[in-house]
Formats: structure tokens, C-alpha cells, sequence
């Protein structure tokens, strides 16, 4: 019988390192989503995985038996990618990158042989949404992306960030209108 979610935190508490291997199969993929639309970098992304699965075990004694697991381990994905962010800005603001990198990066992810100029417009259209998304103030942006991104219900929402659900809905609102501004004539 596998074990639940719960089963493995506790395991995690009493510093059984063998209950991290399951959970992070389990909640792996998720995570990193999360953490790739906030951090828009695939290498940073997988970085930022590992290091949440390290804060969750060394944060586990911490967690409420009461709670899910899941928005639990969504609250530290979400707080750990703002933080690298953050820093990563402050990084890029003394560093110049390199565009050829990106650009075969950008190389390796797609699937089939679209033409160049779809590539480019693609390319443009997905920088234009991250732009868009970077612009939110970060409560906006953490909304934005649990629901959109993530896929979750807005009560999911408001227990991850620990915020009312009328804040929720009120930030989602305003973070798709400042969306649809920054966007406009995408269509």
C-alpha cells in the first residue's frame, strides 16, 4: 500500500531521508511548472526544485499534521521562486546575458521544425507574456500564476498564500487586467 502525502512528512519530521524520494515523484513536476513561471529559465527552474525539496525536509518538523501537504510544499515553491527572482534581478542588473545562449536553449525545448519565422514570433510572443507577468506586483503574479499556471481552485489559492478569498479573487482581477493591458494587440 503506498503511502499518503502525510505519511511521508511525518517520516520527513523524524529525519527519514528515504520519505523524500516518493514525495518528491509525486510533486516534483508541479513544483517545478511553478517554479519555471516565475523564474522563466529552465536550469533555474530544476535548481530551484532541488532546493525546495531541501527546505521542505529540513522545514518538515515545522508542518501542521492538519494541513495538506500539497499547498504546503506549493507555499514553499512559491516563496523560494520569488526570493531567487528577486536575487537573480539584482544578479542580472550587474551582469550583461548572452542572447546566442538563450536562443539555443529556446533550440532544444521546442518539438518539430517550426519555420523560423514562427520561431521568432513565438520567441517574441512568449517574451512579451513574461514581461507582462514581471510586471505584476508579486501578489498579482503569484495569483496569476497558481491559477493559471498551476491549475488551482481559488480556495486552494487563498490556503497557499494565506490570504482571504476575496483578496484572491480581487488580485486575480486586477492581475488579469494588467495582463490583458500589457497584451493587448497580441491577438
Amino acid at each position: 500500500m503506498e503511502e499518503s502525502d502525510r505519511d511521508l512528512i511525518g517520516r520527513l519530521a523524524r529525519g527519514d531521508r528515504e520519505a523524500l524520494g516518493p514525495l518528491m515523484e509525486r510533486h516534483y513536476r508541479r513544483l517545478y511548472r511553478l517554479s519555471l513561471s516565475y523564474l522563466r529559465d529552465p536550469d533555474e527552474a530544476l535548481d530551484a526544485v532541488q532546493e525546495i525539496f531541501v527546505k521542505a525536509f529540513q522545514n518538515a518538523a515545522r508542518w501542521d499534521g492538519g494541513a495538506e501537504v500539497g499547498p504546503w510544499l506549493t507555499r514553499i515553491a512559491v516563496n523560494h521562486s520569488i526570493d531567487r527572482y528577486r536575487r537573480g534581478r539584482r544578479r542580472l542588473a550587474a551582469e550583461t546575458p548572452l542572447d546566442e545562449e538563450a536562443g539555443d536553449r529556446d533550440a532544444r525545448l521546442t518539438t518539430g521544425d517550426p519555420s523560423p519565422e514562427r520561431r521568432v514570433l513565438g520567441r517574441e510572443v512568449g517574451e512579451r507574456i513574461a514581461s507582462a507577468l514581471r510586471s505584476l506586483p508579486e501578489r498579482q503574479r503569484a495569483v496569476f500564476v497558481l491559477r493559471h499556471y498551476d491549475e488551482l481552485a481559488l480556495e486552494d489559492i487563498a490556503r497557499v498564500l494565506d490570504m482571504s478569498l476575496g483578496t484572491v479573487k480581487s488580485s486575480l482581477h486586477r492581475a488579469v487586467h494588467r495582463m490583458r493591458e500589457r497584451l493587448e494587440g497580441l491577438r
